[in-house]
């Protein structure tokens, strides 16, 4: 018997994949991201895996710029970061766009949409 580690688990305590197994709805990939970078979501992502080639990446969720003291996520420099697509309460749907700024000069960033 092969012991594997256990999956991770959603919120209902289901095991979930670490990438969806479906192929990507949209991809990005931004070597310029020194302001406030909006990306809209393709209509039906509910998961995006982002990478920071160089330097750590900010995200915000939505339309809102991001900046040094708002943001929801940092994507570490050389790091991959899976994230479900989460529901915008005021909208009670998922949000439909994301903000990344980069922390330091000289930042890439791509953004996979599943």
């Amino acid at each position: 018997m092969i012991n594997r580690p256990n999956l991770p688990r959603d919120g209902s305590s289901a095991p979930i994949q670490l990438s969806p197994a479906v192929v990507a709805l949209a991809t990005t990939v931004d070597t310029t991201i020194s302001a406030s970078t909006e990306i809209t979501l393709n209509a039906s992502t509910t998961f995006i895996r982002v990478y920071a080639t160089t330097q750590d990446v900010y995200l915000k969720w939505g339309t809102a710029d991001v900046t040094s003291s708002n943001f929801d996520e940092i994507i570490p420099a050389g790091q991959i970061v899976d994230l479900f697509v989460p529901v915008n309460t005021s909208t009670n749907s998922l949000y439909t766009a994301i903000n990344l700024i980069e922390r330091v000069a000289g930042a890439t960033v791509i953004v996979i949409e599943k």
